[in-house]
């Protein structure tokens, strides 16, 4: 009888065990689910968890956007161009205080409803928010995603030199770089004796604008300024930041003051009693030297922590290149010499005879990332290789920092955003790179399954199937109406289809695309 019951449970054992494995397997091989997933919005990712360790993380693309505009259509183009996520749009249709037609701050309003609604699961997440009207992309996510990082990492060992400690110390007093804006050369809204002015740091670019830098002119200015059409960082990080700034707006508003309704004047605000909180732990709480001296100082004081919100300006244009005062210092090059290379001949710095030409490098993962994207679309430039394109394609430069930029802002003057749209590599294949962009999204395809950060990367949003009404092949854009409607391309863009897809249906080339080198003057 004891052998028959021992029988018995050691083969009762030896299921049990068998069906935890298949279980545990089973579980290892499928995507977790957060609580997000479980909506029945087919736009919300799938991916959150890991497989094997190895975690997956979401990109959140945000554009706050009342109406649709063939200028929207440009940022919408030129996103899924690059195969971003599909656009989330904040504040579309948005009524009183979400009428982002009257009020710039709706934009803040909306972000934060949309940072509020993500769960504990979501705080690493990255969001990208960007400007609706005057945005262009020119790489893809997976470069910036690399870039972003990279940026935070450096962003951060300047900080630690800053405070003359090591980055474990930095950490340690809670002290980083992770919400990144765009970089402007002149604070707005201006005011000398504003801390946004002049309590917030100079940008590692104050000496590189030649012999002029600094004497006075807007265009040689240090871009050391926050500019808040553009901006990445984690979610958790960006709450903060959001939050920070919504009480500064409740705190501050003036129905008397010009500037009341700008999201930068209260941003900016918020970066500068960072800044001015980070001198003080420096001087040990004594005076902050700076400013005029009818200058304002901010309430901040040395043992305030909430203060730090890890806000950062992207200064080298990496991620954001601005176009105000920047008309000489950027523009366009082929990388045709040889290892990828661009030759700069242009003396954008007025150097005069000490001038000599310098080479630009095309970096390895703008290479592979772009190549792909040519190569997903061969119908659309039958007989050319790859390898051919990339050396005689032109590609947006900043030619003080040497960087690829990301995307372009048009700041300032918005007329110029109709000229700068032909001039982007995807033009000519614009329309066939859409396509393969929305089906790439409707199969949920990873934004990059090689780990970034020890994380691979999806999209938060994908574009809707064909189920869902208004969903065409060309894509569009969740709204955060009550609804949660897809926006189809028809609502979206439709109207302006002819000229978006121009360069591919053949009713025009894109400018000056002959020469090697295009330079911006005069504008």
């Amino acid at each position: 009888m004891a052998l028959g019951r021992t029988s018995i449970l050691r083969h009762n054992l030896v299921s049990i065990v068998c069906i935890t494995f298949f279980v545990i397997i089973f579980l290892c091989t499928q995507p977790a689910l957060d609580s997000a997933s479980l909506s029945t919005s087919p736009r919300l990712s799938r991916i959150t968890g890991g497989r094997f360790g190895v975690k997956t993380s979401q990109l959140h693309f945000i554009i706050p956007a009342s109406h649709t505009s063939e200028r929207l259509c440009y940022n919408l183009v030129s996103a899924a161009a690059n195969r971003y996520p599909a656009p989330q749009l904040m504040g579309w249709h948005g009524v009183g205080e979400l009428d982002a037609s009257k009020t710039h701050l709706a934009k803040l309003r909306a972000i934060m409803r949309y940072l509020d609604s993500l769960g504990p699961a979501e705080d690493d997440d990255l969001v990208l928010v960007v400007d609706a009207y005057d945005v262009i992309h020119q790489l893809p996510p997976q470069v910036m995603i690399e870039r972003y990082f990279d940026i935070a990492h450096q962003a951060d060992i300047a900080l630690a030199k800053r405070f003359d400690m090591t980055l474990k110390e930095l950490h340690s007093r809670n002290l980083r770089q992770t919400v990144f804006w765009g970089p402007d050369k002149i604070c707005f809204p201006h005011d000398p004796r504003a801390p946004r002015c002049w309590a917030v740091p100079p940008s590692p670019l104050a000496e590189e604008f030649g012999p002029n830098s600094g004497n006075g002119d807007m265009e040689f200015n240090d871009p050391h300024w926050l500019n808040s059409g553009t901006v990445m960082g984690p979610v958790d990080d960006m709450r903060r930041v959001l939050r920070a700034t919504m009480a500064e707006i409740d705190n501050t508003w003036d129905a008397n003051f010009q500037f009341r309704e700008s999201d930068q004047y209260y941003v900016s605000n918020v970066w500068a009693k960072q800044e001015y909180w980070r001198s003080l732990q420096l001087t040990q709480g004594a005076d902050v030297a700076g400013g005029p001296s009818d200058r304002f100082v901010p309430e901040t004081r040395l043992n305030d922590s909430d203060a730090e919100l890890h806000i950062a300006i992207e200064y080298e244009s990496s991620l954001f290149q601005t176009k105000a005062a920047y008309n000489t210092f950027f523009g366009y090059l082929e990388f045709s010499q040889a290892g990828h290379k661009a030759n700069m001949s242009i003396d954008v710095l007025n150097l005069g005879q000490q001038f000599k030409p310098y080479e630009i490098d095309m970096p390895m993962n703008v290479l592979q990332a772009l190549t792909q994207l040519f190569d997903s679309v061969p119908e659309a430039h039958a007989g050319v290789e790859a390898k051919d394109w990339i050396r005689t394609v032109k590609l947006g430069v900043n030619y003080v920092s040497k960087q690829i930029y990301g995307l372009w802002h048009c700041t300032g003057d918005k007329q110029w955003i109709d000229v700068e749209y032909p001039l982007l590599w995807w033009y000519p294949y614009a329309e066939s790179l859409v396509k393969a962009a929305v089906k790439s999204s409707q199969n949920g395809q990873l934004i990059s399954s090689k780990p970034i950060a020890g994380r691979k990367w999806a999209s938060k949003a994908y574009h809707a199937g064909p189920e869902t009404p208004g969903a065409n092949e060309y894509g569009g854009a969740w709204s955060d109406e009550e609804s949660g409607r897809f926006v189809g391309w028809g609502e979206l863009c439709g109207p302006y289809e002819g000229m978006l897809f121009q360069g591919e249906r053949g009713a025009g080339a894109p400018p000056e695309a002959g020469t090697p080198l295009t330079r911006r003057s005069g504008r």
